[in-house]
């Protein structure tokens, strides 16, 4: 590490184990923007349910539902969820030259409204900010989902615009796994699933933002999601989208070939122990007039995967491990490991931090001006805070 990675490391390091010398309570989960009486759907959990978590989050579907969700009137909550984030990088290029960059950003602003029309019928919508990394651009204040949420028993529905049932994501890093880069998908779509004790299977439609050359524009996309939990602490299952394009890695507007994606995953949790698995990619590759970055003419094929493993000495600590890669993935690292530790400082606010060490497909590494990345190591530190 050189430059100014190497000025930050020691400040980000020191800052960390001098909060860790200070006794706080225990971080403690508060109810879904949408209120807690009634039971969240199984594709709107709530996180205050089950065990306490150093984290505020572990999955998309928790941080979007993150926050203590404070009656405002009787039928009314607000919550929200800040995270600002310091990160250095260094980056080793295939031409034997480097680059090292640092930044502080306002990662996360988000705010949510939560109504319950009946004790059946709730209403929800979520503002978000992003502000972006290393010259990455920033998302604008926007909405981020509105959606009606109808329970009924074993059944629920969703109708708004909403983060689709593709992926879990699962994770303890402050870092987005690779399977999130490539399968995060938000569109305007309805959601209908059943949910039981042994499992939840949902499916839904949408309008998608890509789409074949020449075709008309129609809500031709869909997808589905199966979670199965057949024992206390583990938790399986997949999920099937008709048009990976339509995910919000961008990879294509437009195409010749439509190909869909998949995702499997698995979590086992036992006592202070925890370990998660998916893997996420097409189902077959692009055409080659599509997307073929390597240009070996035989067209993508993008493949990503997560491993990570956790472990909560006490209860305001948790260290995590993890082992990810990616293939025919363009921008992304073939391979990534690293460790973070998170640390509650007090209730509703949790201190992290990480490094991440990576090495590229060269092939599949170049950027817009030319650039060849080998290596990369990353070191971030996050506050959050919910409330």
């Amino acid at each position: 590490m050189t430059g100014k990675m190497s000025r930050i490391v020691p400040a980000l390091l020191f800052g960390g184990l001098l909060a860790l010398t200070f006794p706080a309570p225990s971080f403690a989960h508060g109810d879904t923007a949408a209120g807690g009486e009634t039971p969240a759907s199984p594709e709107t959990p709530d996180p205050s349910a089950g065990e306490r978590q150093v984290e505020p989050y572990h999955t998309l579907a928790e941080k979007k539902a993150a926050g203590r969700a404070r009656n405002i009137t009787d039928r009314i909550t607000i919550s929200g969820l800040i995270e600002v984030e310091a990160a250095a990088e260094n980056v080793d290029f295939a031409d034997g030259t480097a680059d090292a960059a640092s930044d502080l950003t306002l990662a996360t602003a988000q705010i949510a409204l939560g109504v319950k029309l009946t004790e059946r019928v709730r209403g929800n919508i979520s503002l978000l900010f992003e502000e972006g990394a290393f010259g990455d651009e920033d998302t604008d204040l926007e909405v981020d989902e509105a959606a009606v949420d109808i329970y009924f028993p074993s059944l629920f529905g969703r109708f708004g615009r909403l983060y689709l049932p593709f992926g879990v994501y699962h994770s303890h890093f402050i870092s987005d796994p690779l399977t999130l880069a490539l399968g995060e998908t938000r569109e305007t779509a309805l959601l209908l699933g059943y949910g039981h004790d042994l499992f939840s299977l949902s499916a839904f439609v949408f309008n998608g933002d890509a789409g074949k050359i020449g075709q008309e524009d129609q809500i031709d996309d869909w997808g589905a999601s199966l979670v199965l939990t057949p024992a206390e602490g583990i938790e399986l299952g997949g999920s099937y989208l008709a048009d990976l394009a339509d995910s919000d890695a961008g990879l294509l507007a437009e195409y010749r070939r439509r190909v869909g994606g998949w995702s499997s995953f698995a979590t086992v949790e036992h006592g202070p122990f925890g370990a998660s698995a998916e893997i996420l990619g097409g189902v077959q590759s692009f055409d080659a007039a599509d997307l073929d970055a390597d240009g070996n003419g035989k067209g993508d094929r993008p493949l990503a995967w997560n491993l990570e493993v956790s472990w909560a000495p006490v209860e305001q600590v948790e260290v995590a491990a993890r082992y990810e890669g990616s293939d025919e993935f363009a921008g992304q690292p073939e391979r990534q490991y690293g460790v973070a530790v998170s640390w509650s400082l007090w209730e509703d606010a949790t201190l992290s931090l990480e490094y991440l060490r990576g090495r590229f497909d060269q092939d599949f590494s170049a950027d817009e001006e030319g650039n060849v990345p080998d290596r990369r190591e990353l070191l971030g530190a996050q506050l959050a805070f919910e409330f």
